[in-house]
């Protein structure tokens, strides 16, 4: 009966019901939104060194080359990244102690007529760091490279699917053939490169005629990623000559405003939270103060404390609910036309790109 009775009066004063009801779901939505809108933030901006299990990538950037040394037919060293001793960097990193774990590649172009396609050489006895993961996310069916000098190559989804290539088949590079022995998806992973083409470290090294062990690009994976900067510091003084890349580094390259949330978003969160509890508070108040009278009446005709606590409760329970439930349907519309356009390109996808 008193439920009833509490309905009745809601819809009775559903004007005043309606709008407390809106902006309670308004303010519950802002806060779940920053909440959503902050974690996207972050996940985007720790995507590129998290999805690859490394927290260091070291390169050597380029200098100012000679337009006439760059050759832009056949297999080439990419532009932006210069190469470097394999086996130096090697033993420099094993003398870090906090250094967990890396893996190193070897970055290499194809230009021809028709298209430009990015190839990248592993070595089969890194550990699953950097790109050397792609033996992870091979699709059904498909195997990683036999040894460092096989003639086999990876390719990537995309790639394969839009020039129709199947696994079993032969791929050609510089006249020569090359099992396709698996296609890798990148699908439920960030877009950690434009490399079409993936295949053993010896092997890519054969295409450019070097003599010597080379490479352009070094995961590293710590102990701890506590040590960050005490493994930098080692890096730099060991290796000078390489540009160490990180998150700190990643995120300079997004906007001022997505860097703000991203350092302080958690916060935002907090303030929001704490501007919808004490807002919320006031609404209520106000809410309560328009049936003071009503509560007057109640006390008049013999009503107990605790049942006009009781009453107070079911509105707020039913005012608070239905709320809620409001501001999850804007928030659905929110995840699935706002959330799914933000984006931005790390500097790490920039540094893979043709």
């Amino acid at each position: 009966m008193l439920r009833k009775i509490i309905f009745r009066n809601l819809i009775f004063y559903w004007k005043k019901v309606v709008l407390i009801i809106s902006l309670m779901a308004l303010l519950f939505f802002m806060a779940i939104a920053s909440m959503l809108f902050t974690n996207r933030i972050q996940q985007l901006a720790d995507r590129p060194l998290e999805s690859i299990g490394t927290e260091i990538i070291l390169q050597k950037d380029s200098a100012n080359k000679n337009p006439a040394d760059i050759r832009t037919q056949g297999v080439i060293f990419p532009f932006n990244l210069q190469t470097f001793s394999k086996e130096s960097v090697e033993e420099n990193l094993r003398s870090i102690q906090e250094a967990k774990d890396f893996s190193t590649a070897l970055m290499l172009w194809q230009f021809d007529l028709k298209n430009n396609k990015t190839i990248v050489g592993l070595n089969t006895g890194d550990p699953k760091i950097g790109l050397r993961k792609i033996e992870d996310w091979l699709m059904p069916g498909s195997r990683f490279f036999s040894n460092d000098s096989a003639q086999e190559i990876i390719l990537e989804r995309h790639f394969a699917k839009l020039f129709g290539f199947q696994r079993g088949e032969k791929y050609a590079i510089n006249g020569q053939d090359y099992d396709i022995i698996g296609i890798v998806d990148f699908t439920e992973e960030s877009n950690l490169s434009n490399a079409q083409i993936f295949m053993p470290y010896k092997t890519a090294l054969s295409l450019v005629s070097s003599k010597e062990q080379i490479i352009n690009q070094v995961y590293v994976s710590l102990k701890n990623a506590s040590l960050l900067s005490e493994t930098q510091k080692s890096i730099s003084e060991r290796l000078p000559d390489l540009t160490i890349i990180t998150k700190d580094r990643l995120l300079k390259n997004i906007s001022t405003f997505n860097r703000l949330i991203y350092q302080f978003g958690n916060y935002f969160v907090v303030g929001m939270f704490f501007i919808v509890v004490v807002l919320s508070f006031f609404i209520f108040k106000l809410f309560s103060l328009e049936f003071q009278t009503q509560t007057a009446i109640l006390k008049t005709i013999g009503w107990s404390k605790q049942e006009i606590r009781h009453w107070k409760l079911i509105e707020i329970t039913f005012i608070t609910g239905s709320a809620f439930v409001i501001s999850l349907f804007f928030l659905e519309i929110f995840n699935i036309t706002i959330l799914p356009n933000i984006h931005f390109d790390s500097l790490l996808d920039q540094n893979f790109k043709l």
